[in-house]
């Protein structure tokens, strides 16, 4: 069994002055649900083997902020290109390509990519992941490469608004 942990980037900044999408920040909200996700990601135990990222910018600090939560070395986040803008098919490349001692691994990107990755897996995802959502999958696999269609299930569905007795 593998585990994939997919996550949309926080709620980014369409007011900021960045002059590219690629540029654009989180905002002060998003900045807030990044640190609580990842506070809720250490409180179940989340340890990935692996933490991999869109290398936008809004991307790239969700992952700093949940890094920072679950004890994730920072400087060990792996940025990759192709996770920006990316179509089912090329996640569904990326995830096939993990190397197979990569035993849970974390994905942190955008929509609607991850919304269908995360369908595509199980019928049980939602139809539209909201920011800051994230959606942990057990895959029925032993190798990354025998990622299919349907071989997930989903362990758990958050998101920063859904209500919590601990937060």
């Amino acid at each position: 069994m593998k585990k994939l942990t997919l996550i949309r980037h926080a709620k980014s900044d369409w007011h900021s002055g960045a002059s590219t999408d690629f540029d654009r920040p989180l905002n002060e909200r998003g900045q807030k649900a990044a640190s609580l996700m990842g506070q809720r990601l250490a409180g179940r135990g989340c340890n990935p083997d692996l933490l991999i990222c869109s290398p936008a910018e809004r991307a790239r600090k969700t992952a700093k902020k949940i890094a920072k939560q679950i004890n994730y070395p920072e400087n060990e986040i792996l940025l990759r290109e192709e996770i920006y803008e990316a179509s089912l098919a090329t996640l569904v490349d990326l995830v096939k390509g993990l190397a197979d001692e990569e035993e849970h691994v974390m994905l942190i990107g955008h929509n609607p990519g991850f919304s269908e990755l995360g369908e595509w897996f199980t019928e049980d995802a939602p139809d539209w992941l909201p920011t800051c959502g994230l959606l942990d999958l057990e895959l029925a696999i032993d190798r990354w490469a025998d990622a299919a269609e349907d071989c997930g299930q989903l362990l758990l569905y958050d998101y920063p608004k859904r209500n919590h007795p601990e937060s």
